[in-house]
């Protein structure tokens, strides 16, 4: 089963209805020869694409017809929060949005769903951290503000997300390997969309 058609809308960070998550399967679909799937190495299968359609919603979420963050959401994602907040202030972000293209954002989307995900994956390998990635991929994560027994059970959701934070923004704060994953992200996404054109 194709796996990008099994999303739904609350596997979005933001406010959005069943029109918007069709326009995503269509994209989806539309470049299914060049990306035929995704795995992540830090979620499993289904949310990895939803990794990707919260991406491609972040540069959507600039274009006149904004869409908003789910605040209520919002609290229960605090990694995603931080990277959303990260990626504001790339300044090769902002370049990507002025193109206002929903195709290209697609293709952007997809390669930072997967640079940022190999960023993150080993950056937890090289702090002794992988189990971080045990305890996330074990449940539906972008599910979680549905299970009021994950959420609440000795909060460990929360503790894992404000540990990988810690995690995060050290590295962010002490390399430059971020942005670079970022710009690899952009600049990949641009070759493979221009090659797609022609």
């Amino acid at each position: 089963m194709i796996m990008f058609n099994q999303l739904e809308t609350n596997h979005s960070l933001y406010h959005i209805d069943e029109d918007q998550m069709n326009q995503f399967k269509n994209l989806a679909a539309k470049w299914q020869s060049i990306f035929p799937n995704f795995q992540s190495k830090c979620m499993n299968a289904l949310d990895s694409w939803a990794v990707i359609l919260n991406c491609w919603f972040f540069l959507k979420s600039h274009q006149k017809d904004s869409l908003f963050l789910n605040s209520s959401k919002a609290m229960h994602y605090s990694i995603n929060i931080f990277l959303i907040e990260e990626l504001k202030k790339i300044q090769i972000i902002h370049k990507i949005i002025e193109r206002n293209d929903d195709d290209l954002f697609y293709f952007v989307a997809f390669q930072l769903g997967n640079d940022i995900d190999l960023w993150a994956y080993n950056i937890f390998g090289q702090n002794d951290a992988a189990d971080l990635i045990d305890q996330i991929i074990q449940q539906p994560y972008f599910l979680a503000h549905l299970n009021d027994d994950l959420l609440s059970s000795d909060k460990t959701f929360h503790k894992v997300q404000t540990r990988a934070i810690k995690i995060m923004a050290q590295a962010i704060r002490t390399q430059n390997c971020f942005m670079i994953a970022v710009h690899n992200a952009v600049y990949s996404g641009l070759d493979m969309y221009e090659v797609a054109q022609i």
